[in-house]
């Protein structure tokens, strides 16, 4: 059975799982500790997100484009696993990302302030890859911890 890790914010857990789910485990946890940059070769092909993280927040600030983070917008990023577990191919993930606005966040450039924001993930995994992503973060804590305030779309 492949390395895999047990993460539970409720304490230690023991192992009951299927080679599959301990892969699946192994393939998520590589792939939200590394650099948004050295992400790549965790995707299939094929790979499909079907909702980024703070999608709202891109949508409020008139961000377009297939993500909003990258290695610049917060240069000491961290995501710190909070809790990962797995069911035959999926893999639910509670995780906190904590670094400092350092350049463009989904279109908000940059502030300097500290970002510590909860972040819960699913993913998809098949044949050691991710075919399938949804993200899912506080998107309000985000806007407070960066000082701002949802722009009044109501003109």
């Amino acid at each position: 059975m492949r390395e895999h890790p047990h993460i539970s914010i409720f304490g230690t857990t023991q192992c009951t799982c299927t080679d599959e789910e301990a892969e699946a485990l192994a393939v998520v946890a590589g792939y939200r500790v590394a650099k948004v940059s050295e992400r790549a070769p965790f995707l299939a092909s094929e790979f499909k997100r079907h909702r980024a993280g703070f999608t709202h927040i891109g949508d409020l600030w008139d961000h377009h484009g297939p993500g909003g983070m990258d290695d610049t917008s917060m240069a000491d990023r961290e995501n710190i696993l909070l809790e990962l577990t797995a069911k035959e191919d999926k893999v639910w993930g509670i995780f906190r990302v904590v670094g400092t606005h350092t350049g463009p966040l989904y279109g908000i450039p940059a502030t300097g302030r500290h970002i510590d924001v909860i972040e819960v993930g699913l993913w998809r995994v098949e044949d050691g890859l991710i075919a399938e992503a949804w993200y899912f973060g506080d998107e309000l804590g985000m806007l407070r911890e960066l000082g701002l305030n949802p722009p009044d779309l109501a003109d």
